[in-house]
């Protein structure tokens, strides 16, 4: 409807000779993203003063029905030429602009797409005297996945959970076959379950357009094993690390020990050898033998086979010649 209005417009300029430009804007009427990936909405546009308009430009994003904007940039026109930052703008991490809004590219970028962000959006242009907007929808894709594989206790079924957009198709199978189940789809999910035995070993596989998933359960006993053998393994590196690094310590150890007791046995063998050249000067008496004098006493008879000690300590003063008492005063 809008681009009819602006070709009548455009017709009736043309035949009352006027130059006028109408409204445009370019955008994608699909757009199709991948999940977890980033994404650009294309959204470029003229208006009819593009190169004498002065005054505001309000830019609105738009998603869904909601008339709130999910980003909006709103700067001042001067001339074509100069460059406007935004200066009110609710750009987040995951959804900004696009190009140089300067020059009509206000296209919109959603980073790490999720399933909730595929909807209808719309590009909105807001000048003081007109206004123009365009829609565009957004997919997003994904391959099949599976979520988890699990035992439920609580009703003895081993369940599968998957996605995927295009919704995925689940099959079962197992050893004896393949098994007949009722999947349960919501949104993008599927969910199903199959009888328990601890007989038999369940895959279940998820498919659409864009891949295929498998998962099997009990997980596979080869690879169990190799991944118990390889921790086992390298167990056992560690453990013979340990031991080389404790025994090189305890080497050490002894090595410096012995160096150690070499030192403190040359030590004491000088000591031993100084002492001998001290002692080698002193005599000295042998042991248990002691020196006996006989001596008479002049006061009482000498017992028989008594003897007396002469203390060392005693010093021999000169004895006096024989003959009469000297007489006091003689000359």
């Amino acid at each position: 409807m809008q681009d009819y209005v602006f070709g009548l417009l455009s017709l009736i300029c043309s035949l009352k000779g006027l130059s006028c430009t109408p409204w445009t804007m370019k955008v994608q009427d699909q757009v199709n993203g991948t999940l977890g990936q980033n994404v650009i909405l294309p959204c470029i546009f003229t208006h009819p003063k593009q190169n004498s308009y002065t005054g505001d430009i309000n830019i609105k994003w738009m998603q869904g029905n909601i008339h709130e904007p999910i980003v909006q940039c709103t700067f001042y026109n001067k001339t074509k030429g100069q460059d406007g930052k935004c200066i009110y703008s609710t750009a987040s991490e995951r959804l900004l602009l696009q190009g140089n809004h300067r020059n009509g590219d206000i296209s919109l970028r959603i980073n790490h797409l999720q399933f909730t962000d595929a909807s209808q959006y719309t590009c909105r242009v807001e000048l003081d005297y007109n206004k123009f907007k365009k829609h565009t929808t957004l997919n997003v894709n994904a391959p099949a996945q599976i979520l988890s594989l699990c035992l439920d206790l609580d009703v003895l079924k081993v369940r599968c959970i998957a996605q995927g957009n295009p919704i995925p198709e689940v099959k079962w199978t197992s050893s004896s076959g393949p098994l007949e189940h009722f999947p349960i789809k919501t949104g993008h999910r599927v969910i199903s379950s199959v009888p328990f035995s601890d007989q038999d070993v369940y895959t279940c596989q998820a498919v659409n357009s864009l891949g295929q998933d498998q998962i099997t359960f009990p997980p596979n006993q080869n690879s169990s094993l190799s991944l118990s053998l390889m921790t086992g393994i390298l167990g056992c590196l560690l453990l013979l690390g340990l031991v080389a690094f404790i025994l090189n310590v305890v080497r050490r150890r002894q090595s410096a020990q012995r160096v150690m007791d070499m030192g403190v046995q040359r030590v004491k063998t000088s000591i031993y050898q100084a002492n001998e050249t001290v002692y080698a000067n002193i005599s000295t008496c042998p042991a248990g033998e002691t020196r006996q004098v006989d001596v008479y006493s002049t006061g009482a008879p000498r017992e028989e086979g008594k003897k007396e000690m002469i203390p060392r300590a005693q010093k021999n003063r000169p004895s006096r010649p024989p003959g009469p008492p000297p007489v006091i005063g003689e000359k």
